[in-house]
């Protein structure tokens, strides 16, 4: 989410008995080019309990996401370095790379290491068309959506993993370029893609980062549903129809 974006864009608000109230307070945030549910508080309390159910993993959130490849069904799990992933860091490449290796230790994973846990629990081929409605051009490639359930909640982790498995999300011109680069094949002695000298491996990695900008169009993928204390939130159809060809 922008920051200052619900009281900028959005508003104005009423509770459930329709009484006006003052700016609500969010309660997390989604990457500003993904769309979908993003929960809000009237007040610290609510944000508080909301924290509180995330924190003991008592939400079910659920992502739809949007690939030119198919996406493995099952739980994936990976780890991302830490120090990369912590709120204000800076320095690096502005994307995510992950690492499929189990830490060496406990002490090296809370040290240095965040365990990433998603589940594709469906993919299936879709039909996207030209529309008014938006800019993207599906061309004659192939595009399958995954349902995704989130299990731990990291910054750029569904992004970052579905590129590290080789199939990255249509328009995100952040993990596009670094499809399939992983902090393993970095520290590895083998080739990247086609390339295994290890001169040229570097050069076209540096090539490949250099490539990754933050995306200025909605990308494919939305925060489709969230589920806690017996409330359930839905999103719209998103940006991309509903798979059939359909518009919004």
């Amino acid at each position: 989410c922008c920051p200052g974006c619900t009281s900028d864009l959005m508003g104005p608000f009423y509770d459930i008995e329709q009484n006006k109230i003052a700016r609500p307070l969010l309660c997390h945030r989604v990457d500003s080019c993904v769309g979908g549910c993003v929960v809000m508080s009237k007040d610290p309390n609510g944000q508080r309990v909301f924290n509180e159910l995330q924190r003991n993993r008592k939400l079910k959130k659920v992502y739809l996401a949007v690939t030119n490849n198919p996406v493995p069904v099952g739980m994936h799990i990976c780890w991302f370095w830490k120090p990369a992933n912590e709120r204000g860091s800076t320095g690096g490449p502005p994307c995510q790379l992950v690492s499929f290796k189990p830490p060496e230790s406990r002490r090296k994973s809370r040290q240095f290491w965040v365990r990433c846990v998603l589940e594709v629990v469906k993919c299936e081929p879709i039909e996207i068309t030209k529309s008014g409605e938006h800019t993207y051009d599906p061309g004659d490639k192939q595009h399958f959506q995954s349902t995704i359930r989130l299990v731990t909640g990291r910054k750029h982790q569904v992004r970052a993993q579905l590129a590290s498995l080789g199939s990255p999300i249509i328009r995100d011109t952040l993990y596009q370029p670094i499809a399939g680069l992983t902090l393993d094949v970095i520290m590895s002695g083998g080739g990247y893609g086609s390339v295994e000298d290890e001169d040229a491996k570097s050069a076209a990695i540096d090539e490949a980062l250099s490539r990754c900008k933050v995306p200025t169009e909605p990308i494919g993928l939305q925060a489709h549903a969230i589920l806690f204390g017996g409330i359930r939130a839905k999103a719209k159809t998103p940006w991309w129809g509903d798979g059939r060809g359909n518009k919004l």
